[in-house]
């Protein structure tokens, strides 16, 4: 018995499904190639492109606002769905090695669910990392986050090791609106973001000073994936009587270096 045709409503999602799959292949991805490369035509293609668009799904590229590229968010999913427990095999050994080394907390962080609030049209953004591993350190005094914690991204080392690999756009697309403040240590300035996002880019690795949670210290560099975007974080947590600027040092390049190895597990 063959299955019934589509109705109307089911036709529009696996039409927009598809455009979604085509700018994924060759973003950043004009109307005219889109249509061409599917055949649907233009006008339906422009529909589905804006729906996503509002949706939070795909963006107008910078450099040609006629032309569209993913977001953070279809990537986010792509990232969890596919990768998640591939990031997690391939970053034990590397964190058991760094816990080793440093005798610190050692943290593995991925991308939140960005989610729509009910009833609304604009999708809501959540800047946040998601903490998806941890490995303990032996020290008798040692930082804890519960896994599932959902940490802010302007506000710690992994969110800006995260934000330091991201073009600007995306950066200010995940931060739109007020960064709150939870400590005197946490940057809510837009400037001094920008230049802090600079000095990470350059050192590798990024630091925090008590930004977040009293107390605590910790570096963090970014994983990156076969395509060159950042899919995670990888952190050295220590309570601050074992943390300055000097073990800071240290430990900066050793977290890079770690991150290092997991990208290189995950592209091969």
């Amino acid at each position: 018995m063959s299955a019934p045709p589509p109705d109307t409503g089911m036709r529009t999602v696996l039409t927009t499904l598809r455009v979604l799959e085509v700018v994924s292949e060759l973003q950043p991805v004009g109307v005219s190639a889109v249509a061409r490369a599917t055949g649907i035509p233009k006008s339906s293609v422009q529909r589905c492109l804006v729906t996503l668009g509002q949706a939070g799904w795909l963006t107008q590229a910078k450099e040609d606002t006629h032309h569209w590229v993913l977001t953070g968010r279809a990537l986010s999913i792509g990232m969890r769905g596919s990768t998640e427990k591939g990031l997690r095999e391939a970053a034990l050994a590397v964190m058991q090695d760094l816990r080793d080394e440093t005798r610190e907390t050692i943290h593995l962080l991925g991308f939140g669910e960005e989610h729509a609030p009910a009833g609304g049209v604009e999708p809501a953004i959540d800047p946040a990392l998601v903490v998806i591993d941890r490995l303990d350190g032996p020290e008798p005094v040692r930082t804890w986050v519960r896994l599932g914690t959902r940490v802010p991204l302007h506000a710690t080392c992994a969110g800006l090791a995260v934000l330091a690999r991201l073009p600007g756009a995306e950066v200010d697309r995940l931060l739109r609106g007020r960064l709150e403040r939870y400590s005197d240590h946490t940057i809510v300035d837009r400037d001094a973001l920008a230049a802090e996002l600079r000095d990470v880019r350059e050192r590798g690795y990024a630091m925090a000073d008590r930004s977040w949670r009293r107390g605590i210290g910790a570096v963090a560099a970014a994983v990156i994936d076969a395509a060159g975007d950042p899919v995670a974080a990888l952190v050295i947590s220590t309570p601050m009587q074992r943390f300055d600027t000097d073990r800071a040092r240290v430990l900066g390049p050793l977290v890079a270096a770690a991150a290092s190895r997991v990208s290189n597990d995950l592209r091969f």
